[in-house]
């Protein structure tokens, strides 16, 4: 359980959670009703909202009263980034919690994030993320979410498993490191959180979650089989510029290990066999035979383990295609 805080302690750290938005703006104001819930004393963190060129109105949330310190920042539209990378430029405070337009937290939130900063410096931490209750959810969402169960206590991750969205570290930090570099040019965050907490790690830094810093996440990309399979094609396809900008990150995320071209003089026996069986899984063939029984076993099997195993296969099958996609455009 979270010890209590005081309601108002000059010497608690002071926090600025930033928000990147862009058209989000009925998403982005329950962002800022559960940020305005918070048991973390209100005169000891800001928002700043950064409106990365949206066109739907954002003005007008940003202008309702909330009972915690609120700033907007607009710029042209650059990715969301660069627009964390300008939040974090405009903070005043000594951590910086960023936090996606589509995530809901808990009211323990901010505490739980900054009781992980005591007696610690090369730190970056994350909370725990749980997908967003739907009302009415699908066979794929429940299955989706029965995968996510918060953690009994806190613990070190690996770096690859950095979430931008519910990310914090120390502001002095942040800029030394040379904040967000995107990794496509369009500057969305893929592959942008990895890349920076690779650099981070290279330089020692150590990635938390805090068990206790519950939020939810309304994500687009779980509430069918084909927005995941999306989602999956465009995150694999960025992935290809990852690796060319840092090579060695291939050892890292194994999702990418049997997705590559076959290395004949290489690659030992065991991982051509992967990559050959990969190749015949994710051929046009197979994943139209797998898409076509997905829909049968959803209406008359949903609980079993073979539509479980499907949906892993045909998203894997996406991120085949997405990589092998990234590669030759490289090679353009």
């Amino acid at each position: 359980m979270m010890s209590s805080l005081p309601a108002t302690d000059p010497t608690l750290p002071f926090v600025s959670v930033i928000i990147p938005t862009y058209n989000r703006k009925d998403s982005l104001l329950r962002t800022l009703d559960s940020l305005s819930r918070q048991t973390y004393p209100a005169d000891r963190f800001e928002v700043i909202v950064v409106d990365d060129g949206g066109s739907d109105g954002t003005e007008a949330v940003v202008e309702q009263v909330f009972p915690v310190t609120l700033r907007s920042v607009r710029q042209e539209n650059q990715g969301d980034a660069y627009a964390r990378n300008r939040g974090a430029q405009e903070a005043r405070g000594t951590i910086l919690q960023f936090l996606d337009d589509d995530i809901v937290v808990e009211p323990g939130f901010l505490a739980a994030v900054v009781e992980q900063y005591a007696n610690r410096d090369k730190l970056m931490v994350i909370g725990t993320l749980l997908p967003l209750p739907s009302v009415s959810p699908t066979v794929f969402e429940r299955v989706v979410a029965a995968k996510h169960q918060p953690p009994a206590t806190s613990d070190q991750l690996d770096f690859t498993q950095i979430l931008s969205g519910i990310l914090s570290l120390r502001k002095e930090h942040y800029l030394a490191l040379g904040m967000m570099q995107p990794v496509v040019k369009s500057g969305s965050s893929v592959w942008c959180d990895v890349e920076f907490s690779y650099r981070a790690h290279k330089q020692g830094f150590e990635l938390w979650r805090a068990a206790d810093a519950l939020a939810y996440h309304d994500d687009y990309a779980v509430r069918s089989l084909s927005s995941a399979c999306q989602r999956a094609r465009r995150m694999a396809a960025a992935g290809a510029g990852l690796f060319q900008k840092h090579p060695e990150l291939k050892a890292h995320i194994a999702m990418f290990r049997d997705k590559g071209p076959i290395a004949w003089r290489e690659d030992p026996p065991a991982l051509i066999l992967r990559k050959l069986a990969r190749q015949v899984i994710s051929s046009r063939p197979a994943m139209w035979a797998m898409e076509h029984a997905v829909p049968f076993l959803e209406r008359h099997a949903p609980g079993s383990q073979l539509l479980v195993l499907l949906y892993r296969w045909i998203i894997s099958g996406y991120i085949y295609r997405g990589y092998r996609e990234g590669l030759r455009e490289l090679r353009k």
